[in-house]
Order: C-alpha cells, then sequence, then structure tokens
C-alpha cells in the first residue's frame, strides 16, 4: 500500500466513524466506506447482459426466441451504422442505475473504480475486441459548461480507468461537444437524432490523427443518437475500426 494510499484509507476510515453511510439500495450500514454509499453485496447483484442480443447495436433478444449467432434487430437491417458494433455490459436498471445516479448527481466519484473494473472484465472476456490492437481509448465528451458544472465527465473518467489498466492510449479531447443541446431524457428517437445534429466535432487543435482501430466509451446507451454522432465525426479522421463500450443499455 502507497502512503497515499494509506492515508486515503485511514481518512475514509475516520469519516465512515464520523459520518456512516448505509447503502443507497439495501439500507444496511456500510461497515468499510469506500467512499460511496453502495455496498459490495449490492454491487453484486447488478445484472450484466448475455447472449441472445443483436449482434450490431448489442441490443438483447428475447430468451424465448432461439436467434442464429449473428442475428441484427429490425433496427440494424434496415440502417448502416457508422460504428463495427456496440457492446454494453448491463442493464440500466436496479443497483446500476443508483450508482450512475450517485456518480453523476451527487458526486461520488470512486464509484468509477467498481464500475470500471465491470467494464475491463467484460473487455477481458470479448473475443469481438482484441484490446491488444486498439490504438486509442477516448469518452463521448461533455460540452465544456456541463463539464465545469459538474467537474468531470464520468464515461471520461471511466474511460481513462480502462486505458491506463490495458496501456492503451487515452484522449479526452480529440472529440469535442461544441455545443449545448437538450437533455436527451423523454425524446422520441427523431428527437433525439436531431438533438445531437451538428453537436460533435474532432478537434481542430489535433494534428495527427493516424488512429486505425478505436474504443468509445460511454456511461449509458439508449437510443445511440449520441454514440452514432460520434462516430460519424471519427469516420472522417479515417478511423477504420470504431468499438463502442457503454457501462449501462437502456432497458
Amino acid at each position: 500500500m502507497t502512503d497515499n494510499n494509506f492515508w486515503e484509507y485511514l481518512k475514509e476510515g475516520f469519516l465512515s466513524l464520523i459520518y456512516p453511510l448505509s447503502c443507497e439500495n439495501c439500507g444496511q450500514p456500510i461497515r468499510e466506506s469506500k467512499g460511496y454509499s453502495i455496498c459490495d453485496d449490492c454491487l453484486k447483484l447488478i445484472k450484466l447482459i448475455s447472449l441472445p442480443y443483436c449482434h450490431r447495436c448489442g441490443k438483447p433478444f428475447s430468451r424465448e426466441v432461439d436467434f442464429e449467432e449473428g442475428a441484427l434487430c429490425s433496427d440494424c437491417l434496415n440502417k448502416k451504422h457508422y460504428f463495427y458494433f456496440v457492446r454494453s455490459v448491463a442493464s440500466y436498471q436496479g443497483v446500476l442505475r443508483k450508482c450512475i445516479h450517485l456518480l453523476k448527481y451527487k458526486k461520488q466519484v470512486k464509484l468509477v473504480k467498481p464500475l470500471a473494473d465491470l467494464m475491463i472484465d467484460y473487455l477481458s472476456g470479448c473475443e469481438l475486441i482484441n484490446i491488444s490492437e486498439i490504438d486509442l481509448i477516448i469518452p463521448v465528451p461533455l460540452f465544456k459548461d456541463d463539464y465545469l458544472k459538474r467537474g468531470f465527465n464520468q464515461s471520461g473518467l471511466l474511460a481513462k480507468q480502462i486505458a491506463d489498466y490495458f496501456s492503451v492510449t487515452f484522449s479526452e479531447d480529440l472529440l469535442i461537444k461544441k455545443r449545448a443541446n437538450l437533455s436527451q431524457v423523454g425524446l422520441s428517437k427523431e428527437e433525439r437524432r436531431n438533438n445531437v445534429k451538428n453537436v460533435y466535432s474532432i478537434n481542430s487543435a489535433r494534428q495527427e490523427y493516424n488512429i486505425s482501430s478505436l474504443l468509445l466509451i460511454d456511461d449509458i446507451f439508449t437510443t445511440g443518437s449520441s454514440i452514432e454522432a460520434c462516430c460519424k465525426e471519427l469516420r472522417k479522421i479515417g478511423v477504420e475500426r470504431l468499438y463502442v463500450l457503454t457501462l449501462a443499455r437502456g432497458v
């Protein structure tokens, strides 16, 4: 244990004595605080997504139907995507939904570690992504005003943890969000597409690209409009293989 980790451990222990945390999910006291209010037992309840799902966008299929390997959903059959494929680790519900809310709105940034570990475990077992061949890992960006208001980009924190673990180059400024837009919550698919139109762009300050394989990280996949908009821009600089991994998938 490094000196920094040791003092951090002591600080968390001291704070847990004065301000004991209870788990936001089950209500039980958290005996050993790690800086967030979800207990280890509840983290284990996060429901991971498993087959069957769409080969292209990762949309879960009904388990009552016998789908062939590589099957596509109706959306992917009728639409050409800018990404190669999207995968999501778990469903956006229950414990994971609480975790993401605590991270984004309660600023419990230490949740990044266990949540990023879920994504790292997924990548370690994913046969479709050879992480050693990824040139760059980047997050879906936040608009600068939103970044300043929140103090961090949750997708950027997750992406950095993943990049550091696999020793892959990380960038938080290749792709930028150049203007604010409405929240995607409650919008129809068409409204979501229009809402992200001309919102993202490649950072003109970056001079050298030479990126053939890229992994884009986001916290939640809902309709995929933001991700499509990002990938469209990344295609413009010649990225050939565009993989997307999100922590959660909207249900």
